[in-house]
């Protein structure tokens, strides 16, 4: 027993500190936190305590100090079966020992009673949420449950330690006249398991932790051990289970730790309170807890104090594959180049696939970038852009600060008119896909706004007329006469206006309009817009719509009389060759190759690629995470792709030859296993190009 418990001290030397409580499990001293540990994570933890009262006895014609003394230890073992579920186990020895005091007679020390006082075995469910990694700001909740089960002493082991309880508790012994009878901390009854369940909530913010425990122990029937007469041997409540603790993080290696622990007896209106302050080394290497417990027992007020200690340490059991993602950090400032004041903006990467960056009115920015030449771009209102070129490498960390120039306003003024009469037209001037506000046109027909420089959409609409657009490059401190004449609507006329973008960049394209087997001209969209019109008569057409590098789109169209009809089209780009398309929105019955019905809409999309590209052939590959064994994972993906194959096929009457499914199982994961939204993304149907 010596050898295993130096074994244990000196092993919390080389692992990692793990924050187990002083009943196993992931936690403060007896509070419990909402959060398991991550998934794998094998922790154990050894803790010991002691308390004593003195007694005064005469001996030999004077009066002598005696003690009591009550040893208790817990061993605890917790492991993490996933992320949200952590089980544990806890085994807590204990010692009774009568110290006598040797003067003025020799008199010896009757032999301890060592037992254990309990065996708890628990589980715990707990979701955390973060809502700020950087602060950290976050918060958890779960829920735990335990069996305690009190054994009886042995008859056999630690040298017969029911006897010797028996001893203690009857007064029984003869040495030297000594009576070290243990009423206040009585003698050890075994009980039939007690069941717990416990609501649990963390709440971090910074350096400041809160946790709270509200839950029921429901108390099993005690045991008669054989030596306390029924009058003694009272039943136990049920408790009402409450704690709360707050946790001060200067650094992460050390946290200051207050803690209110409780039993309530809602019958009696008794209680058990324990105040514990105390103060945890080391929560990521060696975790090691110090504290003073405060015992209070209402209604009496009687209370005891002691000092325990806790140490915890474990390990990952599960080996994370570790993967280093290249990045270069820049940060930097953005202001005024005259006055020095912080300036607002957007910054973007012209030639990068990189989203765009808001700079706030602090005017500071900062950026995470995977290596490589970038060009950075910042604009601002009222400001002229700026450009730096960057070349990044792994690891750097650039500061790029940018002045710009406040630029001159532009002015657009002109007249609207009617193409035929010439006559002034009322009519409304706006100014799409920016912020600058409508306006309208005077009876003589005038208008005259006030804009930035750049590009300008400038759009006039009016009743009985075909509305019109005009695209305008303005430059600092220009004003441009931008004079717009109105056809009138033909009665007999229908209108279709729309516009041509990209379906997934939504970039406007130049694509071709044309209304199949009908006697109306073909349009060709704004390149910089991709906004298209076309007049002709009413009825029902079939539109279609072509660009380059895209796949065709068919649909049907009515065009109202005397009405404008508004039809945008997104194009698809035509996938390459070995491109590889992940079809997201695809959901199956839990272990099941059985497609949900919400998946539809996004394989008759896929369906729609393959019918308008009749020499395409595909490979379907299943793909999913890392929960299962591999020959299960590579069975169920395989019978996944299997199952949208089948779809296109029967649904679609695509040609069977041009479908080729194939299960991965877990050999490719496109992120990480160990968090659930990792496993989401790995869990996929992917379509590879075999050929156009």
């Amino acid at each position: 027993m010596k050898k295993l418990v130096i074994g244990l001290l000196f092993l919390n030397l080389f692992v990692w500190g793990q924050e187990v409580g002083i009943y196993g499990g992931h936690g403060m001293f007896r509070v419990q936190y909402a959060e398991p540990h991550n998934m794998g994570v094998f922790a154990f933890q050894l803790g010991a305590e002691e308390r004593y009262q003195e007694i005064q006895s005469f001996q030999a014609g004077q009066f002598v100090s005696d003690r009591k003394h009550f040893f208790k230890a817990h061993v605890g073992l917790s492991y993490s079966i996933i992320d949200n579920i952590e089980a544990r186990f806890c085994i807590s020895p204990f010692m009774k020992w009568f110290e006598m005091t040797n003067y003025p007679i020799q008199r010896g020390d009757p032999d301890p009673v060592i037992g254990f006082e309990s065996m708890l075995m628990g589980l715990k469910v707990g979701f955390p949420f973060v809502a700020d990694k950087v602060t950290p700001l976050k918060y958890a909740f779960g829920i735990d449950g335990y069996v305690d089960f009190g054994p009886e002493l042995s008859r056999q082991m630690f040298s017969n330690a029911l006897y010797r309880d028996e001893v203690f508790y009857d007064s029984s012994f003869t040495d030297a006249g000594a009576t070290p009878v243990f009423p206040h901390f009585g003698p050890y009854i075994p009980h039939d398991p007690d069941i717990s369940a416990t609501g649990l909530f963390d709440f971090r913010i910074g350096p400041f932790a809160t946790h709270l425990n509200v839950g029921y122990l429901s108390t099993g029937i005690d045991n008669d051990p054989g030596y306390i007469p029924p009058i003694n041997l009272r039943q136990r409540p049920n408790y009402l289970l409450h704690g709360g603790g707050i946790e001060l993080i200067p650094v992460e290696d050390i946290r200051l730790m207050f803690e209110v622990f409780g039993y309530m007896d809602l019958d009696n209106n008794n209680e058990s309170l324990w105040v514990t302050p105390g103060v945890r080394f080391g929560a990521t290497g060696v975790s090691f807890d110090i504290g003073c417990d405060l015992g209070i027992q209402t209604p009496n007020d009687s209370f005891y104090w002691k000092v325990f200690f806790n140490f915890s340490g474990g390990a990952d059991l599960i080996k994370k594959q570790e993967i280093h993602i290249p990045l270069a950090k820049i940060t930097g400032k953005v202001y005024d180049a005259k006055t020095g004041d912080p300036v607002a903006g957007t910054i973007t990467f012209p030639g990068s696939e990189q989203e765009a960056l808001q700079v706030s009115a602090s005017g500071l920015y900062e950026i995470s970038l995977t290596p490589g030449i970038y060009r950075v771009h910042i604009d601002a209102p009222n400001y002229r852009w700026k450009e730096q070129a960057v070349t990044l490498k792994d690891g750097d960390n650039m500061i790029f600060d940018f002045a710009l120039n406040k630029k001159e306003i532009s002015k657009v003024l002109g007249k609207i008119y009617d193409n035929q009469t010439k006559m002034p037209i009322v009519a409304e001037v706006s100014f799409p896909q920016t912020s600058y506000p409508k306006t309208n046109s005077d009876t003589s027909g005038m208008y005259n706004v006030t804009l930035g420089p750049g590009n300008v959409r400038v759009h006039v609409e009016a009743t009985g007329y075909q509305f019109e657009e005009k695209v305008i490059t303005l430059l600092e401190g220009e004003s441009r006469v931008l004079d717009i004449g109105l056809t009138k609507v033909s009665l007999d006329q229908s209108i279709l206006v729309g516009k041509v973008e990209d379906s997934d960049s939504a970039k406007p394209l130049l694509a071709q309009i044309t209304i199949v087997d009908a006697k109306i001209p073909t349009a060709t969209t704004d390149p910089t817009t991709g906004i298209y019109k076309i007049t002709g008569p009413p009825g029902t057409y079939s539109v279609r719509v072509e660009a380059q590098d895209y796949i065709t789109e068919t649909t049907p169209v009515v065009m109202v009389k005397d009405e404008t009809k508004i039809q945008n089209f997104k194009l698809r780009r035509v996938p390459k060759v070995g491109e590889k398309i992940i079809l997201r929105g695809i959901y199956f019955d839990f272990n099941s190759a059985t497609i949900k019905p919400e998946s539809y809409p996004v394989l008759d999309d896929a369906a729609k690629v393959l019918t308008a590209r009749p020499n395409m052939r595909v490979e379907i590959g299943g793909h999913t995470d890392s929960i299962g064994s591999d020959s299960y994972n590579m069975e169920l993906s395989y019978s996944r792709a299997n199952s949208v194959r089948d779809y296109l096929i029967r649904y679609h009457q695509i040609d069977p030859s041009r479908l080729i499914a194939r299960g991965y199982g877990e050999t490719m994961p496109i992120a990480d296993n160990r968090s659930k939204s990792g496993r989401d993304n790995n869990r996929r149907i992917e379509f590879m190009i075999l050929s156009q």
